[in-house]
């Protein structure tokens, strides 16, 4: 069960070349549809020591979600 798990967040490791690039794992570029040209979003949070890396669309779709979410929290808020 625990491997199920992982298997579903981990995709392999890549080490930081010397001009601080990197391969992306062939099994995570074939799950997200990742292709050469693609642009990709990095997030992160130093204090953490995390960051996420995202396709911009996806981060785009995303920004559109919750900015639709924000308009009805201010209509619910405006209701009142």
């Amino acid at each position: 069960m625990e491997q199920e798990k992982t298997g579903d967040i981990f995709y392999g490791s890549a080490t930081v070349g010397t001009k601080g690039q990197i391969v992306i794992p062939v099994k995570l570029r074939e799950v997200f549809n990742i292709k050469a040209g693609d642009t990709l979003f990095f997030v992160g949070k130093p204090e953490q020591g995390g960051f996420a890396i995202m396709k911009l669309e996806r981060m785009l779709m995303l920004q559109r979600e919750l900015e639709e979410i924000q308009q009805q929290v201010s209509k619910i808020k405006g209701g009142k």
